[in-house]
């Protein structure tokens, strides 16, 4: 009997430890993303980037899908432009001719909405869909920031290769080429 009563004196003292335990512990910090004003446009370029990217497959453009090219590369030239503006790194030259380009590539494609009812305006915007793609791949690959972290976990700095894995140099320029070889 003494070892029943011992048994259930432990339960009930374990149970009220745990009640005492959660009731006064403190809710761990929810971890809230906080970005930066330059990622808040970067993210707003791309849902505008995204939305002409989707209709860019089609074979015929209604004056709707127009409307939406005009929109949005609208809005990536102001966006654009207000990287440039405030956001600029005299000590990066790549950084700033990559947000230029971007700029320019932007600005064709408003232009090519112009001459929307000229033969051979789809394949010219279509063209510039690729070609802001180009821009933001190079400026990403520049500043070493993957698109799509969670298809490829781990890979958001530049020296990371997998297990077992080398990097394989570029071949010898032609002056560095032994002559008989």
């Amino acid at each position: 009997m003494g070892k029943r009563f011992f048994l259930v004196g432990i339960m009930i003292v374990a149970s009220m430890w745990n009640v005492a335990v959660y009731s006064f512990a403190e809710e761990p910090p929810k971890e809230e993303k906080e970005k930066s004003e330059l990622a808040k446009l970067m993210g707003d370029i791309d849902k505008n980037y995204k939305a002409v990217e989707v209709i860019s497959g089609y074979y015929k453009y209604t004056d709707e899908d127009w409307n939406n090219i005009e929109k949005a590369s609208t809005n990536i030239i102001q966006l654009t432009k207000t990287v440039i503006k405030k956001f600029s790194r005299p000590d990066d030259r790549k950084y700033q001719d990559l947000n230029k380009m971007m700029l320019t590539e932007a600005e064709k494609m408003l232009e090519v909405v112009g001459h929307k009812n000229e033969e051979g305006s789809l394949e010219d915007a279509q063209w510039q869909v690729r070609r802001l793609r180009q821009t933001c791949a190079l400026c990403h690959k520049h500043l070493g920031i993957h698109i799509y972290p969670n298809l490829y976990p781990g890979k958001n700095k530049k020296e990371e290769l997998p297990p077992g894995h080398v990097e394989i140099p570029p071949p010898p320029k032609e002056d560095e080429i032994p002559k008989n070889w």
